[in-house]
């Protein structure tokens, strides 16, 4: 695991000192070796984590002998060990023992299209082509590792995190309101947006090509889409051998190191299946880490606790509180160097830190609930949508026109007040967002209220001070189902999330969290042939009788204690409502006070008011929102 930078210009030489700032900046994703090559118009930079191959054979940039080709590498192709005899066969001969010279002198054997086919792994890498004197920028098929770029007339910057841009004196940071607004409605931006102009996130599955002059392509090499569900024709048994089959291999991959590593359980059943799998199936016997929360509501220790005793798991455990997190907050704008919402990267964050004490090496269980229907708004909101498409749509928009000037607001703020049982800070927010599902038109109007954690699509303008324009024009929340036969919409949700949720919010999160103390985080249910058979699948493998995740829990049922199998699925998240109204509050009216704003310049200075009134007066001010502002101050005041 590494970090990547560099340059290439358009129509000047690269500076050797900028391009070793950039690199640096990187130090953190890197921290063991660093390597630069600079020559004209072409700078590439590499910081290493070393964890295979621990020689200097490992070192980059790496070169093809013929020096044709130079590769920056960030990730791991898990086979390169089978790809190897193939590649010494044709002549190819090796310095050291690293993955990363397998992949270059496939490239140069095979061609990149070619070569990408045969990888099993997560990757983002740059290749410069001395023979045309073209770059290539190529990202993994799920986006599991990070490549950012920046071009203009004049150059293209590329890195692995935004920090290594910043670091170039003529990196432009002028705000893309389309980025600003998919912030601040779903905590993250989608696909290639970022909040800059001209400033992209290479898509996952895809490589770009830039010539010498400017001139790019960009393709796409993997997609989901060439996978039908349903298409696997055997029976659940069948199924659950082949789903066992495919976790050898897949986790087998991911124990592939030269130093030691560890494993996340949070006690859920993705974490759970993977111990199982790693010590039933394949003997791994390795260290275990779990963080939890003083607050009980939020801590998932116990369920951790009782499979690491069901599987005889060495287990480290930690639990923090208000404090610790507000601490790791100040962190989170220099971990997340670009506006991110998801507050669960503060408890990630301590999680990497405790993990890194014992390990270089950790896995995570990321993805199992995208791959085998683990969400329960999936079923939800499919039931949801189907009842509501029994009524006009006039009708449905007329019953939420008077439902909005009901007094609700007040009604709902005095049971919060009063301490009524049935209310609680997030009555208003689920309200509203019942209100805005009596209005859908369609799945894709489904999909994007799903999606939206603080602002409405509709509302967000006003927060900027500008229309964003239609932000989801172009995204992945403006597909349409591949079908409308059973369960088409609960597998458009799951579809719509690997690429969304998991894709730009998940993976960002845990990847910096990691990256940030140098520790390289796999994730083993993102093999894409795991991942490509799981989306084959009749739904009712998956889901069924109100049983999410059924095909997980059938393998791994002879092993693991019923009531974990049996618990309530619980989010990784924090006492945000609390916080933020107690310990974090002075942190909150700093930020979000008027003179900050107004620096600052961006958001609506009234309408920050009006929402930290609502939020600390229970009057359907939503914690998520306040968070949202809070990031985005903190960051800009850092970064911008």
């Amino acid at each position: 695991m590494c970090g990547i930078a560099g340059e290439l210009s358009f129509d000047a030489l690269v500076d050797p000192d900028v391009l070793r700032r950039m690199t640096d900046a990187l130090v953190h994703r890197g921290p063991d070796d660093e390597g630069l090559y600079c020559d004209g118009r072409i700078g590439l930079g590499h910081r290493r984590l070393s964890i295979i191959d621990l020689s200097p054979g490992g070192n980059q940039p790496m070169w093809t002998a013929d020096q044709a080709m130079a590769i920056v590498f960030n990730g791991e192709v898990y086979n390169y060990r089978e790809i190897r005899p193939e590649l010494e066969a044709r002549g190819y001969s090796f310095v050291g023992d690293s993955d990363t010279e397998v992949v270059i002198n496939a490239i140069h054997c095979w061609g990149l299209e070619a070569a990408l086919q045969r990888f099993i792994g997560m990757f983002a890498f740059a290749v410069w082509d001395t023979r045309d004197r073209s770059l290539l920028l190529v990202r993994d098929r799920v986006g599991v590792k990070p490549l950012y770029y920046q071009k203009t007339s004049k150059r293209l910057l590329f890195g692995s995190e935004l920090k290594a841009l910043y670091a170039h004196p003529s990196f432009q940071r002028d705000l893309l309101p389309k980025g600003l607004g998919q912030f601040f409605c779903f905590g993250y931006t989608l696909g290639d947006t970022t909040v800059f102009k001209d400033t992209y996130k290479l898509p996952a599955g895809h490589y770009l090509r830039i010539s010498e002059c400017g001139d790019t392509t960009l393709t796409r090499y993997w997609s989901l889409d060439a996978v039908e569900r349903g298409s696997f024709q055997g029976t659940f048994e069948e199924a659950a051998e082949q789903l066992t089959a495919l976790c050898d291999s897949a986790f087998a991959y991911r124990l592939v190191s030269d130093v030691p590593v560890g494993v996340f359980l949070s006690g859920g059943i993705d974490s759970t299946f993977l111990a199982t799998f790693l010590k039933k199936r394949l003997g791994a016997d390795l260290e275990h880490i779990t963080i939890g929360f003083t607050d009980p509501v939020y801590d998932e220790t116990p369920k951790a606790s009782q499979v690491a005793h069901d599987l005889s798991l060495s287990h480290t455990v930690k639990t923090m509180g208000a404090r610790e997190a507000q601490d790791a907050l100040f962190r989170f704008v220099e971990i997340w160097d670009e506006p991110f919402g998801d507050t669960s990267g503060i408890p990630t964050s301590i999680l990497c830190s405790l993990a890194r004490e014992q390990v270089k090496v950790a896995l995570s269980a990321d993805g199992g609930d995208e791959l085998f229907c683990g969400y329960e708004s999936y079923p939800a909101y499919d039931a949801r949508f189907q009842h509501l498409q029994k009524f006009p749509l006039p009708l449905r928009k007329g019953l939420a026109a008077v439902l909005r000037r009901l007094p609700y607001r007040s009604l709902i703020s005095a049971g919060i007040s009063r301490g009524g049982t049935r209310w609680n800070p997030q009555t208003i927010a689920r309200y509203e967002k019942m209100l805005e599902l009596l209005v859908i038109n369609d799945e894709v109007d489904l999909t994007r209220v799903m999606n939206e954690k603080g602002w409405t699509v509709g509302s967000v303008g006003g927060l900027l001070n500008l229309d964003p324009g239609d932000i989801t024009s172009g995204t992945v929340l403006d597909r349409s189902p591949r079908g409308n036969e059973k369960g088409y919409l609960v597998d458009h949700m799951m579809r719509t999330d690997l690429a969304a949720f998991l894709g730009e919010d998940i993976l960002t999160k845990v990847d910096r969290a990691s990256m940030a103390v140098s520790l390289e985080c796999r994730d083993p249910f993102l093999d894409h042939r795991l991942l490509e058979f799981a989306y084959s699948l009749p739904l009712h493998y998956l889901y069924q009788n109100g049983v999410q995740k059924r095909i997980l829990k059938h393998t791994i049922e002879p092993w693991i204690t019923p009531s974990v199998l049996k618990s309530p699925k619980r989010g990784f998240s924090i006492p945000l409502y609390d916080w933020m109204r107690g310990p974090w509050k002075s942190l909150v009216d700093d930020y979000l006070s008027p003179d900050k704003i107004r620096r600052v310049g961006v958001l609506n200075e009234h309408v920050v008011k009006q929402e930290l009134d609502n939020f600390y007066r229970y009057r359907g001010g939503r914690a998520e929102k306040i968070m949202l502002m809070l990031n985005f101050q903190m960051w800009a005041e850092r970064w911008l």
